[in-house]
């Protein structure tokens, strides 16, 4: 360095100018560093903030839109669920189930106890709008073409691909980047007549046994709320375990379904590797599980 100011400055620069003006511009570039860091995070968290507005709106429209005399849970809709978990305890009950739903006006059943639920425990990435009209759509399917989840909301972890809806998995970067087509399990839920209703939280990247990431917050364990549900299908283990779904699909390598199920008391099915479809459409190589 000195011999480069020599070189090229041979009239004057003194060793303590050389060395003052190094430092110089080393507190430049960290000054310059710092300014765009702190750019970044602020643009971040304006984009997670614009994020979670635009999901809390479309809750408190579809809030409004289910409230019956100020009530979500009304006595109707109690009554409803208690027929439904009282069906599901019976053989070959599944088109007793799915009928409670679907007469219900708007279907408005799934959406209203998830709403009540995610107030709590904060569960809940998106309400997937389409449901009702899909559930309209299969009042006309007659009985002898109705598939084996005729009618059942079913929920599904954020990691999915549903067509129109962002696949986070927690990350900032992938906010306003809608799936263009549902995943092949989402197809799947929906050849069979299933009804997709909501996208459930999960870790950042899912690589946690908790239920957190800097997009969606995090989710409490519905049964004590200073407790987690587990990961990193945790958002479904709590949806579920709260009574607010009946079914749903989450993702497993290294416990991601098994934890959340113990830790939330509800039951995970892990198949064997091949026996589910396994393709693209999700944030995951991870095989396809359902709880229940």
């Amino acid at each position: 360095m000195l011999e480069f100011f020599e070189k090229y400055f041979p009239m004057g620069f003194s060793t303590r100018d050389i060395s003052a003006g190094v430092l110089g511009a080393v507190f430049v570039a960290l000054i310059s560093s710092k300014t765009i860091d702190s750019a970044r995070k602020r643009q971040t968290r304006k984009k997670i903030e614009a994020k979670r507005e635009i999901v809390q709106k479309r809750k408190d429209d579809l809030t409004q839109r289910l409230m019956v005399e100020g009530e979500l849970i009304t006595v109707d809709r109690k009554h409803i669920l208690a027929l439904v978990y009282a069906s599901i305890l019976r053989v070959n009950s599944t088109r007793m189930t799915s009928q409670l739903f679907l007469e219900n006006p708007n279907y408005a059943m799934p959406n209203a106890k998830a709403l009540s639920v995610d107030e709590k425990i904060n569960v809940v990435c998106d309400f997937i709008l389409e449901a009702t009209s899909w559930a309209e759509g299969l009042k006309n399917v007659p009985i002898e073409q109705r598939g084996s989840l005729y009618g059942l909301p079913i929920s599904v972890k954020e990691c999915f691909f549903v067509k129109g809806y962002d696949a986070t998995i927690g990350l900032s970067g992938l906010i306003n980047k809608p799936a263009l087509e549902d995943s092949p399990y989402v197809k799947f839920i929906k050849d069979a007549h299933g009804i997709p209703f909501c996208l459930t939280n999960i870790p950042q990247t899912m690589v946690s046994y908790s239920c957190s990431n800097p997009v969606y917050g995090n989710t409490c364990n519905p049964h004590d709320l200073l407790r987690t549900p587990g990961g990193s299908s945790g958002g479904e283990g709590a949806l579920i375990a709260a009574g607010a779904s009946l079914l749903g699909i989450g993702s497993d390598i290294g416990g991601s379904l098994r934890i959340p199920s113990h830790f939330s008391g509800v039951v995970g099915l892990k198949p064997t590797n091949g026996r589910i479809y396994q393709g693209t459409g999700l944030h995951t190589k991870n095989e396809i599980s359902m709880t229940t």
